[in-house]
């Protein structure tokens, strides 16, 4: 090619850029609804094109145009409009409401479905405005948010699981906690502490058997289903959010006391202050410490979110990216949570027929662990210093602590014996485990390092018109690994309490999917055909080490150790296959019917039983698209559906991982026995085997109505459910020359039932304000029907206590059991001799239930239980103008928590029998002594009620008006404030910090709490930045 052909060819390129730019110009609009309410985030795309934009805020929009283009105007759950470009400058769209669009997609198990069509009971929560909540976890975000699903905050530490029940609890042994799954992957529970909330489109939660047996035996317990989001087709949107706060723990008046109050305590019941809280007044007159150790302890934290993300494509490639940064500090000192994350996903057309994507995930956090409960803090002496100082010194036992100087830490153990009131060798006052609770957490170092990849890809070809085969696999790999160091520094015996332990654990979790789906209308018929084999396999390995007779903390590791322990390994693997099919049916939108099939087998159970089969079917009538009522002004949705279902479990939890893994093989473990004065290490029996153990299985009925009155200004949903849980997996007696004292069997039957109502209101509906009202309310009875031989079985808790719940027919299953407090019987009762409980004489006057004079087991009873009988919540939100404003009040009532905080608090405090410390409770009418307190025997004072009231969530927002944020280059700019819990009021008998905390979420011993990490309330300030 000559100069002069280059030039020409130039010369002509350069004319029709010209040419192009001449003919192209600003089009700006608004998009509204037929209330001429602004519709932001619509798009707004050039047909034939990637080139498009969205709707600010305002419903505003700008887009570069020419004479010619075909505009293309769309929102979800409106009508579609197209705009053929003339000469127009401003082109301002109403896009109507779509009946068919309004209920469009819902996501179900391996499939979408129009909302219109489901006939199970299936809530979906949109990610509004979710994302600005300051939260660890997306599972926080969701309290309050659906009916029939309780979220407690069990763990208040940062970054903290809470634990989720749908529809209560239906097992003694096995998990109660939903099922997961991540754009059609099922993950781990734990998976959702990896979720940046920023990334998520939707929730939606599967309560019903019929809805979630399609999932086999991971849908025993429901199943939360998440949508991350996809890029759209158009110019790529930046994003960018953060959020910056301060936590504030509640605190517990209960456990607000002095020196001198339980001095005076003591001397109003005695007449007398004893030697030993003479010596505590006395070190609080020197030294000037009484303090409330919940204001050392409870130093607030602040938290801080960064989140940045990229979404975009064409037509046929979409991508989504993003990455997040979260830092929380907790409300405990020590407590402190950082996590790292970064997603992407990208889905592509390869031709007509073939889709392929592909997403990964991965994440990083670094926690530290409270190394005690945080009732061991609290429980502490007010006197007690943290440090020593000069005044200290001078109470210092020489003889057995030559070396402690100003600046050491102060223990309860370097104290002399005193000579006070003529009383030679006043003995000193004491703490618990002679420590400092300081030093305790200070100086042991509990850390939790956590790196974890999720990645899913797909491939699904149209063999066919509405005919699509698909293949999927997901892939989670967890590499966990806790250390903890037990300084020198953290006990009053030094060097010889230091120590290090190194736990780590590595797990997989592979899942392939294979699904043939054919979706075709013929006319008013509407079907929905899948049919599906999935295969899923679960690895875990774990090992611990602990090393010993550290001399210094130079070394935090097992190099600075002289003794290493025993190292101890095990691994567990659990595969599973699974064969399902569905058919979903609609004639003229008005007559609904659904049925699916799974049959799942699992390495758990032995041959005999291996598979497990589990159907559902659920029927629906659409009344208001009758002709009787297609015409109302009054009703405009009235669906009736009825859903029956059977789902299995088998994840269930003995005490043993190992165990678990394998319940139907006769397994060995470690053990030493004494050989010629010599000790050998060999293998004894670890349980007896039961080659006919089978899957629990869950019958559900859930008849239901979905309503909406007035154009839907007043809608809603109303379930009935009854859930029977019966084949139970659970440790039964067995005879004494077995060897064992039970044995895993399939032995009982357990029933949840409730009502769940779900009601939203458009109160105002304004072009400049609207208001709109939720209230979300549940349910719940549990039954225990019937348990075999270990009908009335007694279950010990974590701390080796008998008698603490029962099992017993007609009653909620884990009952809490023991004696009720008589607050009836006189004060001079307590001068009488005192009644014997089981032939030991204790100062406590309980309820002779059975009248034979004597206090004995005889005399326990069903003291409650931990589950609440409604949870609810009420949210209102307002808008007006660019400003928006919302709350949520959320509470829980019926249930009752063990709170043996309160049995450490009173029981180590002040003297060393506790005398003084221990009066106040004689005006409830409760007189106790050590030794019953020490015994922790079960009370109904102990048994308090889980009740709470909270201002949950408050947001104020303000959006700033597009003629301003166009200035600076965005396309959207929302600044706002938030505050959490702002307003937690529990019930009057409770005493502890979080009425939602338990110590463990196993059914066996749930509801138990040692006064319970601390609820906190949140403020922060926020910013979401479009760009």
């Amino acid at each position: 090619m000559n100069l002069k052909t280059k030039l020409l060819l130039l010369a002509i390129a350069l004319l029709n850029i010209s040419l192009y730019a001449q003919d192209s110009f600003q089009l700006k609009g608004t998009v509204s609804d037929a209330n001429n309410v602004p519709i932001p985030g619509a798009n707004i795309v050039i047909a034939n094109s990637t080139k498009g934009t969205s709707t600010d805020f305002d419903g505003n929009y700008e887009i570069t145009v020419k004479k010619g283009d075909v505009l293309n105007f769309s929102y979800i759950g409106y009508v579609n409009q197209q705009v053929v470009i003339v000469n127009q400058k401003t082109v301002n769209i109403t896009l109507t409401e779509d009946a068919s669009q309004l209920d469009e997609v819902v996501v179900v198990g391996y499939g979408t479905s129009k909302k219109s069509h489901l006939t199970g009971a299936i809530s979906k929560v949109v990610n509004e405005n979710l994302d600005q909540i300051a939260v660890s976890r997306v599972d926080d975000a969701l309290i309050g948010q659906v009916s029939g699903v309780n979220i407690q905050a069990t763990n208040a530490e940062a970054g903290g699981a809470p634990t989720i029940t749908i529809r209560g609890v239906g097992s003694v042994t096995a998990d109660s906690g939903p099922a997961v799954v991540v754009d059609g992957v099922i993950v781990s529970s734990d998976y959702l502490g990896n979720i940046n909330m920023n990334d998520v489109e939707s929730f939606e939660v599967l309560k019903d058997a019929a809805s979630a047996a399609i999932y086999g035996a991971e849908g025993s317990n429901g199943v939360i289903l998440i949508t991350t989001k996809s890029g759209k087709a158009g110019k790529t949107k930046f994003s960018y959010q953060t959020y910056t706060g301060y936590k504030q723990a509640h605190g517990s008046d209960a456990y607000r006391k002095n020196t001198r109050e339980w001095a005076n305590f003591e001397l109003a019941e005695t007449g007398a202050i004893s030697e030993v809280n003479q010596y505590a007044l006395l070190l609080v007159e020197t030294l000037g410490v009484d303090r409330d150790w919940q204001d050392v302890f409870f130093d607030g934290g602040n938290v801080t979110s960064h989140s940045l993300s990229a979404r975009g494509g064409s037509d046929n490639t979409k991508f989504s990216a993003s990455l997040r940064a979260l830092h929380d500090e907790g409300v405990v000192i020590t407590d402190d949570y950082k996590f790292y994350s970064a997603s992407l996903k990208l889905d592509t057309k390869l031709g007509d027929k073939l889709r392929f994507g592909i997403s990964a995930t991965p994440s990083y956090s670094k926690k530290r662990q409270l190394p005690t409960s945080i009732h061991n803090p609290t429980r502490q002496s007010p006197w007690l210093p943290i440090y020593h100082t000069e005044e200290s010194l001078q109470f210092i036992n020489r003889a057995s602590y030559p070396n402690v100087a100003v600046g050491d830490y102060f223990y309860e153990d370097h104290l002399v014996n005193l000579n006070l009131d003529g009383i030679a060798g006043t003995t000193r006052p004491r703490t618990s485990g002679d420590s400092n609770p300081y030093a305790q957490y200070v100086e042991r170092e509990h850390y939790e390092y956590e790196l974890d990849l999720f990645g899913s890809t797909y491939l699904s070809y149209e063999i066919l018109d509405g005919l699509t085969a698909k293949t999927s696999l997901g892939v989670t790999l967890e590499q966990r690994k806790r250390t903890r160091w037990d300084g020198t520094k953290h006990h009053a015996a030094g060097n010889s309490r230091a120590q290090y332990n190194l736990q780590n654990r590595f797990s997989t979790r592979l899942i392939s999917d294979n699904t043939l789906n054919y979706s075709k209308d013929f006319g008013s018929h509407e079907i929905d055909l899948l049919a599906g084999m999935t295969i899923q396999q679960r690895k875990r390995e774990n090992s611990d080490v602990t090393g010993t007779g550290y001399t210094n903390d130079l070394l935090k590791n097992l190099q600075g150790a002289t003794q290493i322990g025993e190292f101890s390994e095990f691994n567990t693997e659990l595969k599973k296959v699974g064969y399902f099919a569905r058919v979903n049916y609609a004639f003229d939108d008005k007559y609904l019917l659904s049925a699916s099939f799974r049959r799942d087998g699992s390495s758990v159970f032995g041959v005999n039983t291996k598979y497990g089969n589990f159907p559902a079917a659920s029927i629906g009538w659409n009344v208001a698209k009758e002709n009787f009522l297609r015409s109302s002004d009054i009703i405009n949705t009235l669906k009736f559906r009825i859903s029956y279902g059977l789902t299995g479990a088998e994840n269930f939890n003995v005490g043993s991982d190992v165990v678990n893994a394998w319940p139907y093989l006769s397994l060995l473990e470690n053990a030493n026995y004494i050989n010629n004065n010599n000790i050998t290490t060999g293998n004894s029996p670890l349980n007896i085997s039961n080659p006919n153990l089978q899957w629990e299985a869950s019958k559900e009925f859930n008849p239901a109505v979905d309503f909406g009155f007035f154009n839907n200004r007043i809608s809603g949903s109303l379930d009935y459910y009854q859930r029977t849980s019966d084949n139970l997996l659970l440790e039964n007696p067995v005879s004494y020359v077995t060897g064992f004292t039970s044995g895993i069997v399939n032995l009982g039957e357990v029933q949840n039932s409730g009502w769940e109502l779900e009601l939203r209101s458009k109160n105002i509906t304004k072009e400049k304000f609207s208001w709109n009202t939720t209230l979300i309310a549940s349910t719940n009875k549990n039954e225990l029907l019937s348990i075999g031989d270990s009908n009335g079985a007694l279950i010990q808790d974590t701390y080796g206590r008998n008698s603490q719940w029962i099992n017993l027919i007609g009653n909620p299953i884990s009952s809490y059991w023991g004696y009720v407090v008589d607050k009836e019987l006189p004060r001079s009762y307590v001068n009488d001799p005192y009644k014997r409980i089981n032939g030991q004489v204790q100062d406590i006057i309980v309820k002779d239930l059975n009248g034979d004079g004597l206090i004995t087991d005889e005399d326990k009873t069903i003291l409650g239980d931990p589950y609440p009988d409604l949870v609810w919540s009420l949210t209102n939100e307002f808008k007006y103008g660019n400003f928006d404003f919302s709350f949520m009040i959320q509470g829980s009532q019926g249930g009752q928590i063990k709170n043996i905080g309160d049995e450490y608090f009173y029981n180590w405090f002040g003297n060393p029998t506790r005398s003084g410390g221990l009066q106040e409770a004689v005006d409830d009418g409760l007189v106790t002594n050590t030794s019953f307190i020490q015994a922790k025997v079960l009370t109904s004072e102990v048994v308090q009620s889980s009740d709470y009231f909270s201002l949950r969530n408050l947001n104020i927002g303000y959006n700033l008006p597009n003629d301003l944020i166009s200035k600076m280059g965005v396309s959207g700019l929302r600044l706002y404030a938030t505050a959490q819990n702002l307003i937690y009021i529990t019930a009057s008998d409770y005493n502890g910090f979080n009425p939602e905390h338990v110590d463990t979420p196993n059914p066996r011993a749930y509801g138990e709490q040692r006064a319970g990490t601390p609820i906190f309330k949140t403020f922060t300030l926020g910013l979401n930045l479009d760009f």
